[in-house]
């Protein structure tokens, strides 16, 4: 008689972590005519996401953490990236000229964690950081770090 041992190992998901670096332009002016969707309460912009190309972009204020943190979708050819974004050091040149609209200049840096995603990026994970800066009716966002993917 012989026995006949049968071993099973579930799947294990492999990791790749990729550095990227993500520029985006949010005109300021363009969206409340635009239709972004997030208007009044964010921007809508493009840009390029270095490895995975060319990107259109969200940015809902408080649409994360409870509210105490803003949304930013990244949509781009694999999927879309979900990053929770929290805004800090708010700097302008000069004195600050509160309460005189948008448009004024400035600048802040951003502190992101991605929150997952679609496509390639569902389960991702990592940290990204950088600045936003502001002049005219334009935002220039940049940001580098990396993401975690799962498959």
């Amino acid at each position: 008689m012989s026995v006949v041992v049968f071993a099973s190992q579930a799947a294990a998901g492999t990791t790749t972590t990729v550095s990227v670096s993500m520029t985006f332009s949010e005109p300021i002016a363009a969206d409340s005519v635009s239709g972004c969707p997030v208007f009044p309460d964010g921007f809508c912009g493009n840009g390029i996401v270095v490895p995975f190309g060319h990107a259109t972009e969200t940015i809902l204020f408080g649409g994360a953490c409870g509210g105490a943190c803003d949304l930013r979708t990244v949509n781009l050819a694999g999927g879309s990236i979900f990053i929770d974004e929290t805004f800090s050091n708010f700097q302008c040149p000069g004195a600050c000229q509160s309460g005189k609209g948008i448009g004024f200049p400035g600048s802040g840096t951003l502190t992101d964690a991605i929150a997952g995603g679609t496509g390639i990026f569902k389960g991702a994970s990592g940290n990204v950081s950088g600045s936003v800066t502001v002049g005219g009716l334009q935002s220039l966002i940049k940001l580098s770090g990396s993401i975690t993917l799962t498959s």
